[in-house]
């Protein structure tokens, strides 16, 4: 069998513009993600609260002696 391999660059240049454009994309997405895991992390504690696995921060500090 013969080994047939294409050689290609490291590199791909694409316009300015194009890049630019694609930056603020990646931006927008990642500002997406985070609101995205805050939801997430807000519908957890919801859930938390509902099935009475935390308790309120006045009942915290009084069974710590504040």
């Amino acid at each position: 069998m013969a080994n047939t391999s294409i050689a290609t660059k490291n590199k791909v240049f694409i316009p300015k513009a194009e890049y630019l454009r694609l930056k603020k994309l990646d931006e927008r997405f990642k500002d997406f993600w985070f609101y995205l895991e805050y939801l997430m992390d807000i519908r957890e504690a919801r859930g938390e609260v509902k099935q009475k696995k935390v308790i309120s921060q006045e009942k915290l500090f009084k069974q710590l002696g504040f």
